[in-house]
This record gives C-alpha cells, sequence and structure tokens, in this order.
C-alpha cells in the first residue's frame, strides 16, 4: 500500500515536472513568474528559459518512467538527489529583490514532498542483489 501511493505520487510529481518545463519551453515569461522570479518587461532573451525547461522535461520523464515500469530504488534516487534543485531554487527565489517565503513556497513544498518520498521508497524495497543473487556491499547502493 505505502509503495503504492509513494510511486502514484511520484507519478504525479513528474507529471507536473512535464508541465513546468513545457510552460518554460513554450510560454517562458509565465515559467519564470510561476518559478518566482520576474523578468523586465522588455526582456525577450529565452534561451535560459528554453535550457530550463528541457531539463525540467527531462527530470519529469526520468520520475514518470521509473514510478509507471515500478523502479523504486532508482526512483527514490532521483528524489533524494532532485531534492537538491528545489534547495538551490528557493534561495535563488528568496534571493532576487521581489524575493519572498509566499514565492518561494512551491520549492519548500517541493523539498517537504521529495524526501519523506524518497526515504519512503527506500524503506519499502530490498537492496538489489547482483546477477549472481549476492547482495552488494552497502557504498554501491
Amino acid at each position: 500500500m505505502r509503495r503504492t501511493l509513494s510511486r502514484s505520487l511520484s507519478l504525479v510529481i513528474g507529471l507536473g515536472m512535464l508541465f513546468i518545463g513545457l510552460r518554460f519551453l513554450l510560454a517562458p515569461r509565465a515559467g519564470a513568474e510561476g518559478f518566482g522570479v520576474f523578468l523586465p518587461p522588455t526582456d525577450a532573451q529565452y534561451a535560459f528559459h528554453y535550457a530550463k525547461g528541457i531539463r525540467d522535461v527531462f527530470s519529469g520523464l526520468l520520475l514518470v518512467l521509473f514510478a509507471s515500469l515500478g523502479y523504486d530504488r532508482p526512483l527514490a534516487w532521483v528524489l533524494l538527489l532532485g531534492a537538491l534543485i528545489p534547495c538551490v531554487d528557493a534561495t535563488i527565489v528568496l534571493s532576487q529583490p521581489t524575493g519572498s517565503v509566499a514565492l518561494a513556497m512551491p520549492h519548500l513544498v517541493a523539498i517537504d514532498l521529495l524526501l519523506p518520498l524518497a526515504v519512503s521508497l527506500f524503506t519499502t524495497t530490498a537492496r538489489p542483489a547482483t546477477s549472481a543473487g549476492v547482495q552488494l556491499p552497502a557504498q554501491f547502493i
């Protein structure tokens, strides 16, 4: 039950990441404002937004793929390491002249979702075995 809930929530987060990435690709100004950074009205340079968008699409696809296929351990690692992204994002938003906790809140909520999900998936899956059935040492997991 907990594993199914963790996979389902990971799938929803992955779909959300796809949406965010596509918004940066298709409507970069709206993507930046949704992120919590406001551009000058005359700024029409969106190269960074496109680069961010495709990375979010990639991250979303990884989450959707791993959650859909039931790859719990790789999914847990992606969630755990991926929590670094909203940590940095929140710092970026808060460092802006227009930054506020309210604008950083989506990033803080993301951290609050990713870390417990990763822990949940790590604790509900067995350590991977090699093809010979021998457990891998802890440093390889």
